[in-house]
C-alpha cells in the first residue's frame, strides 16, 4: 500500500505525531524508511493499528468520499511500482534472451561433438601387418 510520512499519517488518522512515535517505541506500530530517508509508515500498518481513517474527506458530486492526500500518494506510488515492475520485466526478458542464445550455442556445440564422435567411431582403422619376428631393442 501507500507509504505515508509521519505527519500525513497523523493528520489522516486524527492522531498526533507524538502518539505515532510512542506506538512505534512500544512496538505496536512499525515505521519504514521513506524515500527521503526519514521515518514513514505504511498505510496498511496504520489501518492495522488504528482502524479506519479519520482524516478530512473530500466529497465529489456523487457523494463518494475521497481522501486527497492518500489518493495522490497512492497514485504516485503506484506509478513508481509500475515503472519498477516494467524495469524488472525488461531485465528478465534480456536474461531470457541471453539464456536462449547460450542454449542455442551449447546445442550446436553438442551436435558438432556428436558428429565428430560418430566420425571417429565409423572411421576405418589402419591395421598394421603382423611382423614375422620382433626385433630386439638391444643388438646383442
Amino acid at each position: 500500500m501507500a507509504i505515508l510520512t509521519i505527519t500525513e499519517a497523523a493528520k489522516l488518522f486524527g492522531k498526533s505525531r507524538t502518539t505515532l512515535y510512542k506506538h512505534n517505541k512500544s512496538g505496536a506500530l512499525s515505521f519504514v524508511s521513506g524515500s527521503d530517508g526519514k521515518p514513514a509508515v505504511d498505510m496498511a500498518e496504520m489501518l492495522r493499528v488504528f482502524g479506519s481513517v479519520h482524516g478530512t474527506s473530500v466529497h465529489n458530486t456523487q457523494n463518494e468520499h475521497f481522501n486527497t492526500p492518500t489518493l495522490n500518494t497512492e497514485h504516485g506510488l503506484l506509478e513508481e511500482k509500475i515503472a519498477a515492475l516494467q524495469e524488472v520485466i525488461r531485465r528478465q526478458d534480456e536474461l531470457l534472451r541471453k539464456a536462449d542464445d547460450r542454449e542455442k550455442w551449447l546445442q550446436e556445440r553438442l551436435e558438432r561433438s556428436q558428429q565428430q564422435i560418430q566420425a571417429l567411431i565409423h572411421q576405418p582403422s589402419e591395421q598394421q601387418p603382423p611382423s614375422a619376428k620382433r626385433k630386439k631393442w638391444w643388438p646383442w
